[in-house]
Formats: structure tokens, sequence, C-alpha cells
């Protein structure tokens, strides 16, 4: 089961449907990719996973996309940075959803993204840090993608260390969260998610809204319910600070979570454990 915020505390009460819909921008369609498909031998993994607690040194903080369709690249840049620093055994500087939003012109800044086009851009490109390109779309506003840092620092690109691949399964998700931290999902928003407050989240009631890209950092059980842990990107006084449950499809079909599977960044040699 999971619990509403009460009317009086809902952060989102009073929102337009318009501004409700500011807040999601993954556009469902799967569109072409040169991502490979995860093809690795099966890791085994645990009953429940928690990569906030096993990668403690590689979180960031929680923040918030505003009013602008970017959780596409709040999510992308997010994984990126979680891959790299577990992959590395390194530090990494935040990294930037604005480059993201700026600079990838195949998908549409503030109005949405693809998460097949935007892995491929990652890919081809990198991401800069946020110091480099500070967040300044949380109006809606669009701004021009530059060559040099408007925040300043470094214009360093930073890349998946190997390849990027599509999770196109539950069990490789699993693997890929279990081995590099994280991996970039969508999902369908239906009106009744707004309320949510913490516990496992099951569609119950309300229209559907859109789609919405979000960060996976693990799983668990409660009872017979298999649940994600996710990071959302609508800042850290939401839901579970910042994170929420959510059941997998094949209890919530309307939902839908992660039935496209899930992108990020892997190990080009095959791990055992």
């Amino acid at each position: 089961m999971w619990v509403a915020y009460s009317v009086e505390e809902n952060p989102f009460a009073k929102y337009s449907l318009e501004q409700i819909d500011a807040l999601l921008g993954l556009q469902m369609d799967a569109g072409n990719t040169t991502i490979p498909n995860f093809d690795m031998e099966a890791v085994s993994v645990p009953a429940s996973f928690d990569g906030r607690v096993t990668y403690s040194s590689c979180q960031k903080a929680v923040r918030n996309q505003e009013s602008c369709g970017s959780c596409w690249a709040f999510a992308a840049a997010e994984t990126l940075t979680t891959n790299i620093c577990v992959l590395s055994q390194a530090s990494v500087p935040v990294l930037s959803p604005q480059d993201l939003v700026s600079c990838d012109t195949t998908n549409h800044a503030c109005n949405g993204g693809n998460l097949n086009y935007v892995w491929s851009y990652i890919l081809g490109n990198g991401v800069r840090s946020d110091a480099c390109v500070p967040y300044t779309s949380g109006g809606g506003e669009d701004a021009p993608c530059t060559a040099t840092c408007p925040g300043g620092g470094s214009n360093t690109h930073y890349k998946c260390p190997s390849s990027a691949y599509h999770y196109n399964s539950d069990s490789a998700i699993q693997q890929a969260v279990y081995t590099v931290g994280a991996a970039e999902t969508g999902f369908s928003v239906y009106s009744d998610f707004m309320s949510y407050k913490s516990g496992i989240y099951k569609h119950q009631s309300g229209d559907y809204r859109g789609g919405h890209a979000v960060k996976i950092v693990g799983w668990g059980q409660q009872s017979s319910t298999f649940y994600w842990i996710v990071q959302n990107s609508w800042g850290p006084d939401w839901g579970e600070q910042g994170f929420f449950r959510i059941a997998n499809y094949e209890e919530d079909d309307a939902s839908n979570f992660a039935r496209g599977g899930a992108f990020g960044c892997g190990s080009s040699k095959k791990v055992i454990v």
C-alpha cells in the first residue's frame, strides 16, 4: 500500500493541469537507436538491493526539474554520473541536465525527450558538468547550446567508460543497477501519482498525464510485491526524500514501469558474482 499526501500538504494540490504536465516530459515512443541490447552472462543478484547504500560515495543530491519537461535529461545526467563513478571508482562532478536540454537537438528541450535518443547523444558527445553548464530552464525557457562554459570551470565532456546499453528485461535492469549503480527508465504517470507521499505505488485512480523518466537505484520485496527504488527529479521534499517505490509493470499494468527496459553505461566485461 502507498500513502498519499493530504490536500493541505500536497505540493501539487494547487497546480493546474498544464503545470503538472510540465513536470513530466518523456516521449514514450521507442525511436531508432544504435545502442546495443544488454547481452551479458547472468549475474546473481540479491532479493533486495539499494545502490544508495552500496555506492554511497557516488550519490549526489536529489534535484528539481521545476516547470520544464526535462525529466529525460535529469535522469540521464544523474544515471551517467553514478555509472561513471562506480565504473571508474573515481569522483565525478554533478553532470548537467542543462547541457542535454540545450545541446541534444535530437530531443526537444523542455518539450520532452526520448531515452533512445538521449543515450545515443551521450555516447557520441558526452555531458559536461553542472558547474560548466548550470540549470537555467526551470521556468520552461530553452537556453542556447554554447561551446564554452557559461558557468565557468572545465569544459570536459564525460562519457560512459566503455559503452551504453539498453537493458531490455527486468533481470538485465537488476544486473545493471547492481553492477553500475543506476539505470534510466520511464513510466506512465496518472494524476494519483501526483499525491504520492510514501510506500509502494500502484495506480488506483485518475487520468493519464504523460510519460516520465526517472533513475532506478535499487529494488526490494514486500510480502508478495516486488518493487523498484527510484530517484525522481521533483526535489528532496517530495515523496520519500525525493525517492519513491513502485510496483513493476506485471503488477501495475497502467503505470508500465520499466516495461520498455532501461538505459545506462555498462561494463564491457562479463561480471560473475
